[in-house]
Parts: C-alpha cells; structure tokens; sequence
C-alpha cells in the first residue's frame, strides 16, 4: 500500500477537524493513528494518538495538531478553503458511491455546507440543484424516486472522475 492510501484516513481526520474545530469523534482519529501505524508510519505523536480513550477530546486535538505538523509533506493537505471543501466533497461522494452515506444526507452536506452559495460556476453547483429537486420531489411525491436517485449517483461519480479533482 502506498503512503498516501495509508495517510488517508488521518487526512480525512484533519481535514474534517478543519470543518470544526476538533475530529468528528476520538475514536476516528484514533482508528487514522492505528490504521497509519499498520502502514508503517511511525511517530511518537501517532503511538499517543492510537492508544487514546473517547473521552481524550482535548488530547485528541493536541496530537492532531502535532501530526499535522510532523506530516505536512506527507499529507499534501489543501491550503485553501475551497480546496478543503472540494477534498471533503470528494470524501461525501465516495461515501456515498460505497453505500456508506445516505444519498440525502451526501447531497445536504456537499449542497448546503460545501457548495459555495455565491458560486454558480463552482463543480459542486450541479449538487445544490439536485438537492433542491429532491426537497421538491419528496415535498410533492412523498419521496425519492429510483430515477432520482439515479441521478445523483450519476452526478457523484463523474465528479469524482473530474481530472481536475
């Protein structure tokens, strides 16, 4: 496995603390730590971050921090918030696309939180305008329809095949 797969999951870790402040759960960081470390990655930072309980959220941080800078070539990180925001798009999408995200809940976070609102032009605009289909459609219909989702699906995957992603 090659580094960058291996660095992966503490990527998504970071960026998604980007989003918040602090990881989305201890436990995912600490599940990046362990799944970097199986990979061969070894800092004293990892070690610390892959043993913590769920209650370390302050600790949790402080480590994150650390890795982000012990790593930084390594991670190849966004160095822009629309970057941020295409990157964690890119994760939604696959979530999505391996059955891991519920189609709605994909298209509300790239949508309504990822989506620039002022950008039409932006790669992410086609989602915003499903997203307000299927807020018609279930208003209206009482739900999704297969086509429908069929459509995102679609969407999601030439996004995700966009050489300039």
């Amino acid at each position: 496995m090659e580094l960058d797969q291996i660095l992966d999951p503490l990527r998504r870790v970071l960026l998604e603390r980007g989003t918040t402040g602090c990881p989305e759960t201890v436990a995912a960081a600490v599940g990046a730590a362990q799944a970097a470390l199986a990979g061969g990655v070894d800092t004293p930072s990892l070690w610390e971050l892959g043993v913590l309980s769920d209650g370390e959220v302050l600790e949790a941080r402080r480590l994150l921090a650390e890795l982000e800078q012990e790593l930084w070539p390594a991670l190849r990180l966004p160095t822009t918030p629309e970057a941020r925001d295409w990157a964690l798009a890119r994760y939604c999408l696959r979530d999505l696309l391996d059955g891991r995200l519920d189609p709605l809940v994909a298209a509300e976070r790239i949508g309504l939180e990822l989506c620039p609102a002022d950008d039409p032009d932006s790669p992410l605009w086609p989602v915003r305008g499903w997203l307000h289909h299927a807020e018609d459609q279930q208003e209206h219909c009482g739900g999704l329809t297969k086509e429908l989702l069929a459509e995102l699906y679609d969407l999601a995957a030439q996004l995700l095949a966009d050489p300039l992603s």
